[in-house]
This record gives C-alpha cells, sequence and structure tokens, in this order.
C-alpha cells in the first residue's frame, strides 16, 4: 500500500491510499470520504464539512484528469450512484 498526501493540499489534515490492486481512497483527517476503483469507479461516501468537501475538489482534480468535478462529486454522493472517471457511466448504490 501506498499512502501520499493531496499535491494540491500538502498540508492538509488529508491522504491518499493507494493499495495493491490500485484502488485509490481518500481520507479526511481519519474518515473513508471517497475511493476510485482500478476499474474508474468514483464513489463519495459523505461531503461532511466545508473542509472535506475542499479534501474531495482536491482529490477529484488530482485524481481523474479532469473528467469529474466537485459538482458532479457531490451529485453522485446526493443522488446515491457513483461515476465512471473513465466512461462517464453512472451506476445505482444500493
Amino acid at each position: 500500500m501506498t499512502i501520499k498526501k493531496l499535491t494540491a493540499m500538502p498540508y492538509a489534515q488529508a491522504h491518499i491510499e493507494i493499495d495493491n490492486d490500485y484502488n485509490i481512497s481518500l481520507f479526511s483527517y481519519a474518515t473513508l470520504v471517497a475511493t476510485i476503483t482500478r476499474e474508474g469507479w468514483l464513489t463519495v461516501y459523505g461531503l461532511y464539512s466545508m473542509t472535506t468537501r475542499k479534501h474531495i475538489s482536491a482529490f477529484v482534480k488530482e485524481y481523474t484528469n479532469g473528467t469529474i468535478d466537485y459538482a458532479s462529486a457531490k451529485a453522485a454522493y446526493e443522488g446515491n450512484y457513483r461515476i465512471n472517471i473513465y466512461t462517464g457511466e453512472i451506476e445505482e448504490l444500493a
């Protein structure tokens, strides 16, 4: 597993964990906030605070190569779905 800081926010209380299967997870403080699977599925687990929203915004900018913005990530959370960052496909969460 690899642990990294957000490039745009190196001093933030957030970090990225990349597991051996290349799944990428964003943690804001100690809370899992979002993941991107190896297949490209972005799932947001909560918006929580204004600070966490800033972490999510930096995360999607850095790890989706501009294909997804914060507004799309927020809409996915509020609509209870996930987005594929490669295809734009939407899938409802159970």
